[in-house]
């Protein structure tokens, strides 16, 4: 595994470990059906890359608290998964996933029937984004995730608590640097989105969802 997170502790044993990832950081690991290990995210937001061999990436999903990050997805050995954290974040790695069931206290505190609901339901809703074959509404569909997920209701607009950088952009939309460039700035010209002195999103609630409707994003 290779990462820029930082390993905060490790039980006796391997059982768990638990990583801080700070904004920015990344973690990177490989499938490997033979491995039962299991991330859980226990606090923090992160986005998750498939890598391929040849370099290219595809975005995969964005994941909250109390979503799980399963190592054992098949046994190719041409993709690998980055974990990107879009704000500072903690990682449960449990070495062992029968070792939840079989602990009395982990299976009644853990409950990964919903972890994985929830967890599934995270994936359905990121899949929204790449639906979309424009590079603009993509932008836009991940705006509106971000606002209805993370958005603090201010006065006339919808704060995004977290920095969402021209990179991140890219890397979740799938878009060139200039195409990205293009839409953001059309879309600040038009008073629907700016960036805060910080470089927080700050979403014009009613220009921006009177937008999305009356082009039928949502």
């Amino acid at each position: 595994m290779n990462s820029q997170s930082h390993l905060l502790f490790c039980t006796s044993k391997n059982f768990c470990c638990v990583y801080k990832l700070y904004k920015g950081d990344t973690l990177i690991f490989k499938d490997d059906l033979t491995c039962n290990s299991l991330f859980i995210i226990f606090y923090g937001t992160v986005y998750i890359m498939k890598i391929f061999t040849n370099g290219e990436s595809i975005f995969s999903s964005l994941l909250t608290s109390n979503s799980v990050i399963n190592s054992n997805f098949s046994s190719s050995s041409y993709i690998r998964h980055k974990i990107i954290a879009l704000e500072n974040t903690y990682l449960i790695k449990f070495f062992n996933l029968d070792a939840i069931n079989s602990s009395l206290y982990l299976s009644n505190t853990i409950n990964l029937f919903n972890l994985f609901s929830y967890t599934l339901s995270q994936y359905e809703i990121s899949s929204y984004i790449l639906v979309h074959k424009s590079v603009k509404y993509r932008i836009i569909q991940l705006l509106l995730l971000l606002c209805r997920q993370f958005g603090v209701l201010n006065y006339n607009y919808v704060l995004i608590p977290f920095e969402i950088s021209q990179k991140t952009l890219i890397n979740i939309t799938g878009g060139h640097i200039n195409a990205v460039n293009r839409v953001m700035n059309d879309l600040i010209r038009n008073l629907l989105v700016k960036y805060s002195s910080k470089n927080k999103i700050l979403v014009c609630y009613f220009s921006f969802f009177r937008y999305l409707n009356t082009n039928k994003v949502i």
